[in-house]
């Protein structure tokens, strides 16, 4: 049986400035993508006639993103996310996927964390943690 799987090569992570209409810029050099983590907590709704336990979920928390990247701090896109790490300012980010339909994910978040590291034998690395606020809103 063929896979259905897609390839990540080519997923493609965007950044604007709060707005509208978003203007969108690639980031460069990212290595790795990880998330969303998101999760919901479940809600006790247990009462005197129930026979086990039960729950509701409450509200879903999206998630953060990480990203590893190959850092350039002359880049102009790189800038921006440890300017708005700096700054605490809301971005908009979009994840492009290369799936046949072309998945499109698009959301707000703060970018929460960037950490640089150099090591011999390495090019300078950063990871950038990224706080979705909201949802995430999926096309295809």
């Amino acid at each position: 049986m063929s896979s259905s799987a897609i390839t990540a090569q080519g997923t493609k992570f965007a950044v604007s400035a709060a707005g509208s209409p978003p203007s969108f810029s690639n980031i460069p050099e990212i290595r790795t993508i990880g998330g969303p983590d998101g999760s919901a907590p479940t809600i006790d709704v247990t009462d005197l006639d129930s026979t086990a336990r039960e729950y509701v979920l409450g509200l879903k928390d999206e998630g953060s993103f990480s990203l590893d990247i190959m850092y350039i701090p002359a880049n102009a896109v790189h800038a921006q996310l440890r300017s708005a790490w700096s700054a605490r300012t809301a971005l908009q980010f979009r994840v492009t996927f290369v799936d046949s339909g072309t998945t499109v994910w698009e959301f707000s978040g703060y970018v929460t964390g960037f950490s640089q590291r150099a090591a011999v034998d390495g090019v300078i690395e950063a990871t950038v943690g990224i706080k979705i606020t909201g949802s995430i809103y999926e096309t295809t």
